[in-house]
């Protein structure tokens, strides 16, 4: 929403980013005086959020990769991040994939009986590498309903 024409809105977003900023214990940035909010964006929908989520993934992860690996910021720019989830994912993340260049790293998920299908934390671990920027976990998956570790 517009904040000059729906200031208390603007103002309930600046809310709700710094109670989640506390609920994380994230440290308060220079910055935060000056604005009286933590940094963030609201976004309209799931796939806008998904999206800005796995480009500050990737963002983040590209200023530490380019350090542990002397790289400056064009030579990093040539290496694909990963991101690990499991193949119950909602198909906004393959829009991530496909314009963002990052490559997935599927868990293909594996029935457990009356606990229906479930990734286990041992297949999350087993896709992790070093230009892994996160794991998506899935609370809820479409079959029945059970939440990733």
């Amino acid at each position: 929403a517009d904040q000059t024409v729906y200031p208390q809105s603007f103002k309930m977003h600046n809310d709700v980013l710094n109670m989640i900023a506390h609920l994380w214990n994230c440290p308060k940035p220079d910055c935060f005086d000056d604005y009286g909010c933590f940094p963030g964006a609201g976004t309209v929908g799931s796939t806008e959020a998904c999206l800005l989520a796995g480009l500050c993934l990737k963002l983040r992860w590209r200023k530490w990769y380019a350090a542990r690996h002397k790289m400056d910021e064009h030579q990093v720019r040539g290496v694909y991040p990963n991101l690990v989830i499991s193949t119950l994912y909602q198909a906004c993340w393959e829009k991530l994939f496909k314009y963002m260049d990052v490559e997935p790293h599927f868990v293909i998920p594996t029935c457990h009986g009356a606990d229906g299908f479930k990734i286990t934390a041992e297949q999350v671990r087993e896709q992790v590498d070093e230009k892994t920027i996160g794991v998506i976990c899935v609370l809820g998956n479409h079959y029945g309903g059970q939440y990733d570790p």
